[in-house]
């Protein structure tokens, strides 16, 4: 007999391995409700697309982190919005995300990297992440922002914080809280540094951006949109490479024969990406609020509901993925759901993808074969982020 079917996102359990419960939930309860935390959950690849897609009835509005649903912190942040004003936001953004410009930062991205694997090269051990897959990010971040190299340790501790929860209390504990209003601090300090002295990065160009409103009337960025903008791009852009690449690490340890394809063919690496992505991603759900009525297969999920979209779960949906427990750099892969989809797929794919793929390149260069011992494994803890917060290779 099997055990209770239950979906807890806070759930140290739960981290350690969730694909046997989104398998029983696709199977059992593709439109699921957690009663006790108040939230629908999905996790069939093609209803988490179509409600992606579906933004006018699943809407951002009130947040995408269910802890943080209906009283979102840290400012108006581009992923708590439905369009138009989100839209208009992320147009202005966007420009500095164009594939010209991205394309432009890759042999920076490749200093960087090879800057932070030469150490490691002769040594026998390393966390790769303390000292490589959570500095390459920041670093890219950094530089894109005009963040100081003094304050990017400082800057990474506090948007990794953000994103930690307590065992058996789903609410941002203080060292959380204390990070966000570190972090919008920081910000609004350089902020006021750039509009004394303006410089040659992302913050200085946003202080004289303009948008046109819903009436075409030219409109700049307020500071709290330009705070909660680099907050989300420091917080969102560290965190999902830094834990991308070490998941990546992970799973081609457990998996050799892709670990020997990846080293014997660099050219896999944008496979590796893709795969990791829809294998095991770092963004696991997307949260939204119903704004009518949905009725969806067999059930319905009233107007108002927080509806969790289990985009970690999509990725492994046989229905979608033949043989999805299996990690293939050879799987042809049309679309996935690893950085979302639809309005609010996430702004800084491509960012992602090209450092993700340098890293790749540039690893397996230099520490080919390496072994995870027991010990060596430590998992973050978040309601919406998996991924390690420490992981040690042998070589």
């Amino acid at each position: 007999m099997s055990a209770p079917l239950e979906y807890d996102p806070y759930s140290y359990e739960l981290d350690v391995d969730p694909y046997p419960v989104y398998r029983r939930l696709q199977d059992e309860m593709p439109v699921y409700h957690n009663e006790k935390l108040g939230f629908w959950a999905l996790t069939r690849f093609d209803d988490c697309l179509d409600a992606f897609v579906d933004w006018r009835t699943y809407s951002s509005a009130s947040g995408t982190v269910l802890e943080l649903m209906d009283k979102p912190v840290g400012g108006p942040l581009m992923i708590f919005m439905d369009p138009p004003r989100q839209t208009l936001l992320r147009n202005l953004v966007s420009k500095a995300f164009t594939p010209r410009r991205v394309a432009a930062l890759e042999p920076q991205i490749r200093e960087i990297a090879v800057r932070y694997l030469e150490p490691l090269v002769g040594r026998e051990r390393c966390d790769i992440v303390a000292e490589f897959t959570a500095k390459l990010p920041m670093d890219v971040i950094s530089t894109l922002l005009g963040i100081s190299p003094a304050d990017r340790d400082a800057v990474r501790g506090w948007s990794s914080d953000i994103l930690h929860r307590d065992p058996g209390n789903p609410n941002p504990p203080q060292r959380a809280q204390d990070a966000m209003v570190n972090l919008f601090e920081y910000f609004g300090q350089a902020l006021a540094e750039r509009r004394r002295r303006p410089r040659d990065d992302m913050m200085s160009a946003l202080i004289g951006a303009e948008i046109p409103d819903e009436d075409g009337t030219p409109q700049r960025l307020t500071d709290i949109e330009m705070q909660a903008f680099f907050n989300l791009l420091a917080t969102a852009g560290n965190e999902t490479v830094t834990k991308l690449l070490a998941t990546a690490f992970y799973w081609l340890w457990r998996n050799p024969d892709e670990r020997r394809a990846l080293v014997q063919n660099p050219g896999l690496a944008p496979a590796a990406v893709e795969e990791t992505l829809r294998y095991d991603p770092p963004s696991q759900y997307q949260g939204r609020t119903l704004t009518r009525d949905v009725e969806l297969r067999g059930t319905v999920m009233p107007k108002g509901a927080r509806v969790m979209l289990i985009n970690g779960a999509s990725g492994r949906d046989g229905r979608r993925f033949p043989d999805p427990d299996r990690f293939d750099l050879s799987r042809k892969i049309e679309i996935h759901l690893g950085f979302g989809y639809g309005q609010h797929i996430c702004l800084g794919a491509s960012l992602a993808r090209l450092e993700s793929r340098v890293a790749f390149e540039e690893f397996v260069k230099r520490i080919p074969e390496y072994e995870i011992p027991e010990d060596g494994i430590e998992r973050m803890h978040s309601s919406n982020v998996r991924g390690f917060s420490g992981l040690t290779l042998v070589y």
